[in-house]
């Protein structure tokens, strides 16, 4: 069963998805940032939809691309 299946994704999945090294995910877990996790048995994971949740509040719009929005 892969790890979306199940519905957590471990540090390296995290990374591998977000293009990142796993200690740039880790060190940024270490300080509060990123998407909240579990430990289970000490090993953190991610709940897919607490990594999607954070990825839609990381969204960046430029005000250009707003004011268009705003006239359509």
């Amino acid at each position: 069963m892969d790890a979306v299946h199940n519905n957590l994704l471990s540090q390296g999945e995290l990374a591998k998805r977000w293009g990142r090294s796993e200690s740039a995910i880790s060190l940024a877990t270490a300080v509060g940032a990123g998407p909240r996790y579990v430990k289970i048995d000490g090993a953190i994971k991610y709940p897919f939809d607490e990594i999607q949740r954070y990825e839609r509040a990381c969204i960046f719009f430029e005000p250009a691309d707003m004011a268009l929005q705003t006239v359509n």
